[in-house]
């Protein structure tokens, strides 16, 4: 058994979720439960980034205080964790005492050479919550959010990030700190490669609303929302009082991944790790940097207007089937498009004319043999077969390529379906009974894999599927001991109703 601590990035709560959040959230929670499910002790972590100046802007515009603001928004974006079956373990809030003890501390344990201050002028964009070069522009506009940064000219304090660039090469060429895709890490060592300066990391009392978290002994200066909202990571662990849960969940966890959007991979990849090297902290083992989820080729944001309300689209779609397309039909790796169209396509293919058929299938022809079904009379090339695709499967998983993964389960759907209609089970069911209870633990075998290796994606569904053949034992070990059992089937409610 081995240890992880997995985070999701921590958003602004500067407007109500979107599905693009949605998605960031769902990988995760597939990652974990994949990784409880195979025995392993994970702490899944998530919050939200509440001192942000995007937040301040925001509440100014609507009117309303900015804590009040913030405890709303917060509160919407807890509230489509459970509704999207999403069971993260801590959430933290980054205007909590234990966040604040952490970031003062991370601040003071940072390497007094790698602090300076100093007056600045530059082009500053909101979104990004960052300051732009003149070269990163894309007709003169920040290219992530589409609006024309700021000019800001003001003295802060600034970290010695440049110093790292050497150090932080190594340990990205060198996959000590591993970063999924290969694509993505290409990008932060070309970055790397390209030259880094030092940056920002307070920003003055007044253009920051007076909100955050002041700088140890300069009340004229808010602490950088990166360094503040990066440190969370540690702050939920107590960080700031010594607590036993950062010695157990850092410094002694066998991987520490966090799960993250393309547009964050420099502040994740590049400033977060040369902060914990500059304070003495380990560094992450794991980025995994997914794409965008996108409608109508353009990136779903709340800055862009184009944004998918998931409290709807879970009314809409389904929990399940939404989990199961933002995973499948979206790349783990790449951006994905979302229309209603191409859901219900791959609703009618994947689920009900899928796995959901299959499963009315199997249980209708168990049911029709009328007599109970040893799994021990399973063939061993079917045993074979299943085995190494669960492998293949498992390897897929353990890079985050989810879409890969559940390509490799379906490939055990459409294997199913095609040994029902090769082997005629119905036919032989009528004339010979024990061969038939062979072709069914068969079926079985197989369909309990599917289920199980199904449950990190679609946990109702993944136990609906064991339940239904009679499989209750979802232990670690379930994949070891249910071939030992004797099952009676039943036809099985429909999965997924076919739409349209």
């Amino acid at each position: 058994m081995a240890r992880y601590y997995i985070t999701t990035a921590i958003p602004y709560v500067n407007a109500k979720p979107h599905l693009g959040h949605i998605l960031e959230f769902i990988e995760t929670d597939v990652l974990v439960r994949w990784l409880k499910q195979n025995g392993n002790e994970v702490r899944f972590q998530t919050g939200s980034d509440e001192n942000s100046l995007k937040n301040v802007l925001s509440a100014q515009k609507a009117g309303v205080a900015v804590k009040d603001f913030v405890d709303t928004n917060t509160k919407n974006f807890q509230d489509v964790y459970p509704l999207y079956e999403i069971a993260y373990d801590d959430y933290i809030r980054t205007t909590e005492s234990r966040h604040k003890e952490g970031v003062l501390k991370l601040w003071q344990s940072l390497n007094p050479e790698d602090i300076y201050k100093k007056s600045y002028k530059g082009l500053y964009c909101v979104g990004c919550e960052a300051f732009l070069k003149e070269g990163d522009l894309v007709n003169g506009c920040c290219p992530e959010h589409k609006t024309k940064p700021e000019i800001i000219e003001e003295e802060n304090y600034f970290f010695r990030l440049s110093k790292y660039q050497n150090q932080l090469l190594e340990l990205i060429s060198t996959d000590k700190i591993k970063i999924i895709p290969e694509s993505r890490k290409n990008e932060v060592l070309a970055l790397l490669k390209s030259g880094l300066e030092d940056i920002s990391i307070s920003r003055s009392r007044e253009r920051a609303g007076g909100w955050g978290i002041e700088v140890p002994g300069d009340p004229s200066q808010i602490i950088y929302v990166w360094i503040d909202a990066l440190a969370n990571y540690i702050t939920a662990l107590n960080y700031g009082s010594d607590g036993p849960d950062f010695k157990k969940w850092w410094q002694e966890s066998n991987e520490i991944w966090h799960i993250i959007g393309k547009g964050i991979s420099r502040f994740h990849a590049v400033y977060w790790p040369a902060i914990l090297l500059s304070a003495g902290i380990k560094t992450p083992d794991h980025i995994f940097v997914h794409g965008y989820l996108t409608t109508e080729g353009e990136k779903i944001s709340k800055s862009l207007g184009n944004v998918i309300d998931p409290v709807e689209a879970a009314r809409e779609y389904g929990v399940e089937p939404l989990r199961y397309f933002l995973t499948h039909e979206i790349s783990a790796y790449d951006d994905g498009d979302f229309s209603t169209k191409r859901f219900w396509e791959r609703y009618n293919s994947d689920l009900a004319g899928g796995i959901g058929n299959l499963l009315s299938r199997v249980t209708t022809l168990g049911e029709l043999l009328g007599k109970p079904i040893n799994l021990v009379k399973t063939e061993e090339a079917i045993k074979a077969l299943t085995v190494d695709n669960t492998e293949r499967f498992s390897n897929s998983m353990k890079v985050a390529h989810f879409n890969e993964a559940l390509d490799i389960l379906w490939e055990l759907v459409r294997f199913s379906d095609k040994y029902v209609a090769d082997h005629k089970v119905w036919e032989t069911i009528k004339i010979d009974q024990e061969k038939a209870e062979i072709e069914l633990a068969n079926l079985v075998y197989v369909l309990a894999h599917i289920g199980w290796n199904l449950k990190p994606f679609m946990p109702e569904t993944g136990e609906k599927i064991l339940k239904s053949l009679g499989l209750d034992n979802n232990g670690v070990d379930f994949l070891i001991n249910f071939p030992n059992q004797i099952v009676s089937l039943k036809k099985a409610e429909g999965l997924f109703p076919r739409h349209g």
